[in-house]
């Protein structure tokens, strides 16, 4: 990639101009206690709606690119007007002043200013302004809880702030005792973040693959340092360790009894991963100090960087009551307390569901050495309908197929060969358990059924059980025959044997079918979306290893 090009320019934007005014449409179209100033493009004004001016107003807000901060953020409890810039440019004077101006009543206002020139500068000289012009009482903090470097930005525990000072306004605070829980709030909070990529959207990738960034900044700025990959809980421990133990952050974090939490996803981390952060932090060396736990969310993104941030913050105080108070703001989830429970003992053990387990081993010389065939024949197979499955599905048919051998070549001294219907039971659980994909449950399906037939009348053929068997896999897989899958060999050998045929006509009807299948469309299985002209010829491999197994039934019947 060079230096210039951007890993991923694509987004869902009608044009970049008004790519943020149109994101702030859509917050307030979802809220409906929210509403903006008529001021685009150049003051972009988050409100609430419900607000009297009879409490302290909190104001905050900075560049785009951060979503869902800051409009997400505006609501009762949190923030009372929310001030956006373009992506990762900070709001103008005038834009600030305007939010200032919209929801500031008797009682003041406090601004929550991140640490950034852009936004001090900006946001200072609005407060200046609206106590000169308007005679309002306006007051300011500086947030800069990030502790990667010496810049200490104002990142994702600028929330924590948020939320500490709305909690503290909505109670009816004074405005100087809302900037003071505000400071403490400052005082007590440090976050560290991490990241796989930067922010695809908008700058070239400066990482490789097999390293990572810690402490970049939320606009795309170089991590403090670059580290190999790790993985996920070494990268908590790290961050954790760094944010307990840095000279940044010692005097924030140090000595607590207890802390917060919150764990926030900078924009294309996949929730089940975010989870696993989750887990890391709580098995870390500070988890059970961990009082409130808010995320794993997108709270501070950084567009679509792939990464990270945790914010701590040291319990003292009223921090703990403001932290959990009620909050109605869109994007704020909430503050819980971490579900410690032991996880519930399973309602049954595996033995009680297990039929393998259940069975009493019995003998039968030629029923055991035709299934040893089949599992032999199909292990022997593995590379060619393998090779097969890599034209018309994912390659790994024979290797499926081969697994569900081994494993019932591996418990064959467990199993009832002189009984047919526990034996069919037993072949469910084996290759339901071993076998991947729809393949396994198929024919898990398919042996329950044929037990099912034999239970329910035990002078039926094993040809007939068989197609009782086939119609429970097709009434649960919803394909048939003539669908390009492995019912197009099974079904022709099934018939043959339910009507009394023998097994070498029954291998005959599978091959034939198998065949088939090399003209036929697909309307169902691993080839229902292959193009038809790479079908065309090659057969299902799945019909091919039916085809397999009918093969080496006659071979050990007529041995």
């Amino acid at each position: 990639m060079s230096s210039t090009e951007v890993a991923n320019p694509k987004a869902f934007v009608n044009s970049d101009a008004t790519a943020v005014q149109d994101g702030i449409e859509g917050i307030v179209l979802a809220s409906p206690n929210l509403n903006r100033l008529d001021g685009y493009p150049d003051v972009k004004v988050v409100f609430r709606t419900d607000w009297d001016k009879s409490k302290v107003a909190i104001v905050s807000g900075g560049g785009s690119g951060h979503e869902p901060m800051h409009g997400g953020f505006v609501g009762c409890g949190m923030l009372t007007a929310a001030v956006s810039g373009e992506v990762f440019a900070s709001p103008s004077v005038d834009a600030v002043l305007a939010g200032i101006c919209a929801v500031t009543g008797p009682q003041g206002c406090l601004l929550v200013i991140k640490n950034y020139t852009g936004d001090r500068l900006n946001f200072t000289l609005a407060a200046q302004k609206a106590r000169d012009l308007f005679q309002m009482k306006v007051e300011t903090v500086i947030v800069n809880d990030d502790v990667a470097t010496g810049a200490k930005r104002g990142i994702a525990g600028t929330l924590l702030v948020h939320k500490a000072a709305g909690a503290a306004a909505e109670a009816g605070a004074s405005l100087e005792e809302v900037k003071k829980a505000a400071q403490l709030a400052i005082d007590s909070t440090a976050s560290l973040g991490v990241s796989f990529s930067t922010c695809g959207r908008r700058y070239p990738e400066r990482m490789s693959k097999d390293e990572m960034e810690v402490g970049l900044g939320i606009h795309g700025e170089s991590g403090a340092s670059k580290e190999p990959l790790k993985p996920c809980g070494e990268i908590v421990t790290l961050l954790v360790d760094k944010l307990l133990t840095s000279d940044a952050s010692k005097s924030k974090l140090a000595d607590a009894s207890g802390y917060v939490a919150l764990v926030n996803n900078l924009g294309a981390v996949p929730p089940v991963e975010m989870g696993v952060v989750v887990k890391a932090l709580m098995a870390s060396g500070i988890g059970p100090k961990i009082k409130a736990l808010i995320g794993p969310a997108p709270l501070c993104t950084s567009l679509d960087m792939n990464g990270f941030s945790i914010s701590l913050m040291a319990l003292s105080g009223s921090l703990e009551e403001q932290i959990l108070a009620s909050c109605k703001a869109p994007a704020w989830p909430a503050a819980v307390t971490p579900n410690r429970t032991a996880p519930a003992s399973m309602p049954f053990k595996s033995q009680d569901v297990s039929y393998l387990e259940n069975a009493k081993p019995s003998s039968n010389p030629a029923v055991e050495a035709m299934l040893t065939e089949v599992c032999n024949i199909l292990i022997a197979s593995r590379q060619e309908l393998d090779k097969i499955d890599a034209v018309v599905g994912d390659a790994d048919c024979g290797s499926t197929m081969a697994t569900g051998a081994e494993r019932i070549l591996q418990h064959k001294d467990k199993l009832p060969f002189a009984d047919k219907e526990p034996l069919c039971r037993c072949l469910s659980d084996l290759l339901g358990l071993a076998m991947g994909g729809s393949s396994g449950v198929l024919l898990r399906v398919m042996f329950l059924g044929m037990a099912d037939a034999l239970k329910a009348d035990p002078e039926i053929s094993v040809g007939a059980a068989f197609a009782k068997g086939l119609d429970a896999m097709m009434a649960a897989g919803g394909a048939g025959e003539g669908y390009r899958t492995m019912l197009d060999a099974l079904c022709p050998a099934a018939k043959v044997l339910s009507s009394g045929g023998s097994l070498a006509d029954a291998k005959a009807a599978a091959a034939a079918g198998a065949d088939a299948t090399k003209t036929m469309q697909a309307r169902a299985g691993r080839s229902e979306n292959v193009p038809e002209d790479v079908l065309l010829n090659t057969p299902d491999p799945g019909a091919v290893a039916a085809a397999k197994v009918f093969e080496a039934l006659d071979k050990a019947y007529t041995a």
